[in-house]
C-alpha cells in the first residue's frame, strides 16, 4: 500500500481539535484574562507618581587643571561611604539617600569619544520637596569634599603670589634692578591670571539651582495588555491539556 494512502494514527492531534478545545474552555480563558488584568490594573492605580530634581555639578579646576576626574567623582558619590557621611550630615538614613539617589557623568562629543563634562544628581521620590531635598544634599557633599581639594591645589599658587608681590616691593631702583623688576612683573601677571580667572581656576559649583522636574506616572496600560495576554496564553495552555486528556480517556477505557 502507498505510503500517502496509509492512515492517520488514532492519536494524531488536528487542528480542529485545538479549537474545539479552546472553545470548550473560552470562560476559563476569560476568566484569567480578566482577572490578570483586573489585578495589574488595580495594582497600577495604587501606585504614586514620581518626582524627579537634576543637579548639575561643574567640576572646578585650578590652572586649568581639574580638581579630580569625573569618572572618579561619579564613583566616590556612589560608593556606600560617601552616602553614609551626606546622609548623617542631613540627619537622614543612608539608605534612604541611597535608594532615592543616583550620581551619573554627563557626556558630551561624538560616539565612541565621548569625555565627561558634568556631574548629574538625580532624586527620583514621590514628593517633588523631598526630591529636591535628597538632591540638593548629595550635591553639597560633592562640593564640599571638592572645596577642600581646591584650597589644597590652589594654597602653592596662591604663596608664589604673595612671594612674588613681597619680592617686587624690595627691588630697588637701578637699572639691572628694574631689568630683574620686569621679569618679576611678567611672572606675577601670569600667576595672579591664572589665579583669579575663572577660565583657569573655579571652585567646583552648581550649574543652576535645583527645581522640581519631571513627574513620572505608571504606565498602566502596557503592564495590563501584557498581563492580559500572558493569562490568556496560559488559559489556551490549559484548556488543551484539560481537552486532551478528556478526548484520551475514552480511548484508553476502550482500549
Amino acid at each position: 500500500m502507498p505510503e500517502d494512502e496509509r492512515e492517520a494514527p488514532d492519536d494524531e492531534i488536528r487542528l480542529d481539535a485545538f479549537l474545539t478545545w479552546i472553545w470548550r474552555g473560552k470562560w476559563l480563558i476569560i476568566l484569567l484574562v480578566a482577572a490578570a488584568s483586573g489585578v495589574t490594573a488595580l495594582t497600577g492605580a495604587q501606585q504614586r507618581e514620581t518626582h524627579t530634581a537634576n543637579a548639575l555639578i561643574e567640576v572646578g579646576r585650578v590652572w586649568g587643571k581639574p580638581l579630580k576626574d569625573i569618572y572618579v567623582t561619579v564613583e566616590t558619590a556612589n560608593n556606600p561611604a560617601f552616602v553614609q557621611e551626606a546622609a548623617e550630615k542631613a540627619n537622614l538614613r543612608p539608605g534612604q539617600l541611597a535608594r532615592h539617589v543616583q550620581v551619573a557623568p554627563v557626556e558630551s562629543g561624538r560616539p565612541r569619544s565621548f569625555a565627561p563634562i558634568l556631574v548629574r544628581v538625580t532624586a527620583n521620590t514621590e514628593n517633588a520637596e523631598e526630591s529636591v531635598r535628597l538632591a540638593q544634599v548629595m550635591a553639597e557633599e560633592i562640593i564640599a569634599r571638592h572645596d577642600k581639594l581646591y584650597d589644597e591645589a590652589l594654597a602653592p599658587h596662591l604663596d608664589q603670589q604673595r612671594w612674588l608681590e613681597e619680592r617686587l616691593k624690595q627691588i630697588g631702583t637701578s637699572p639691572v634692578e628694574q631689568d630683574i623688576a620686569l621679569k618679576i612683573r611678567t611672572q606675577l601677571d601670569e600667576v595672579v591670571a591664572n589665579n583669579s580667572s575663572p577660565i583657569m581656576t573655579e571652585k567646583t559649583h552648581l550649574i543652576e539651582r535645583i527645581v522640581p522636574g519631571s513627574v513620572s506616572r505608571p504606565g498602566n496600560l502596557r503592564s495590563v495588555v501584557t498581563a492580559g495576554l500572558i493569562a490568556g496564553i496560559v488559559g489556551v495552555a490549559i484548556a488543551c491539556v484539560i481537552g486532551y486528556f478528556k478526548a484520551a480517556r475514552p480511548d484508553r477505557q476502550a482500549a
